[in-house]
């Protein structure tokens, strides 16, 4: 009978734990796009501008937020688990994981612009 420790060599070991890690790692999210998510964002700036900087609305800045806490709080809006603003489930309501990076590039890498007005945000009830 073969010894475990002769069949558990360090190459098959190192192939076992990136097979584990592949099939844990669960689905990958796509990159977004810049280009479309300019374009997508179209939607987006009647609120909170064609950068992503109008807060005088009552908006939160969008520009310069991180992909991925963008990304997060939309597919909450999406998901209606979030409820700051009862048109954001609507609006959000149609939008793929793909719509969602490819906006979350763009604000991204908007640069974050003075505004006479800061975003409060609403009190928790």
């Amino acid at each position: 009978m073969m010894s475990i420790c002769r069949w558990f060599s360090v190459p098959r070991a190192a192939t076992l734990a990136v097979g584990v890690l592949l099939l844990c790692a669960g689905p990958a999210v796509a990159a977004g796009n810049l280009q479309a998510g300019a374009q997508k964002s179209q939607y987006c700036s009647t609120c909170h501008g064609p950068t992503g900087n109008y807060t005088h609305t009552g908006t939160p800045r969008l520009a310069g937020q991180s992909a991925e806490a963008f990304s997060a709080m939309l597919k909450q809006f999406r998901a209606a688990k979030r409820h700051t603003h009862p048109m954001m489930s609507v609006l959000t309501h149609g939008l793929s994981d793909q719509d969602i990076a490819d906006l979350a590039a763009f604000y991204a890498a908007q640069k974050v612009e003075n505004s006479l007005n800061r975003y409060t945000p609403p009190p928790l009830q």
